[in-house]
């Protein structure tokens, strides 16, 4: 059987330091980032689509809010007190260092939760949104540069 799949791609600019790193990443630095969202579903809703992109938009720019603008680091980073004047744009990755599949993984997980099939979305200016219940978030793929991404997703054949 087929599928059908919609993507969105947002962009936002953040910081690292990877403190397990060898080299220059140990350092902190920054990146625009490219997120890529892509949703599946086995069929259609009655507007003939996976799901209204007004919908993803919203729900995906909600959780990418508290990354746009930060700087990520590893709950256990050893130099994480000395952000501490800036903790309202320190995000802190429990997960581990704040690698591109860490985050990938991450936000596969939040927006994973945010969005859930039967919910409703209800868009800046009011309108509302209902997300399909055939619907599954497939993956996650975060470009830390033009040439390098990493991502996490369902593997293939499986429901979410």
């Amino acid at each position: 059987m087929g599928v059908f799949r919609i993507a969105r791609r947002f962009e936002i600019e953040s910081g690292h330091r990877l403190s397990k790193h060898p080299e220059k990443c140990r350092f902190p630095h920054g990146h625009t980032r490219t997120i890529e969202v892509v949703l599946r579903a086995e069929s259609l809703d009655p507007n003939d689509m996976v799901c209204d992109y007004k919908a993803l938009k919203t729900v995906v720019a909600n959780e990418l809010e508290r990354f746009d603008h930060a700087m990520l680091l590893a709950a256990s980073d050893p130099l994480r007190d000395a952000f501490a004047p800036f903790a309202e744009r320190v995000v802190l990755m429990e997960e581990g260092d704040p690698t591109t599949e860490v985050l990938a993984r991450h936000l596969f997980v939040a927006v994973s939760a945010a969005f859930r099939p039967g919910m409703e979305v209800i868009a800046p200016g009011g309108a509302t949104y209902r997300v399909p219940p055939t619907v599954r978030l497939e993956r996650v793929r975060v470009w830390e540069t033009p040439n390098t991404w990493g991502e996490y997703g369902e593997e293939e054949g499986t429901e979410g």
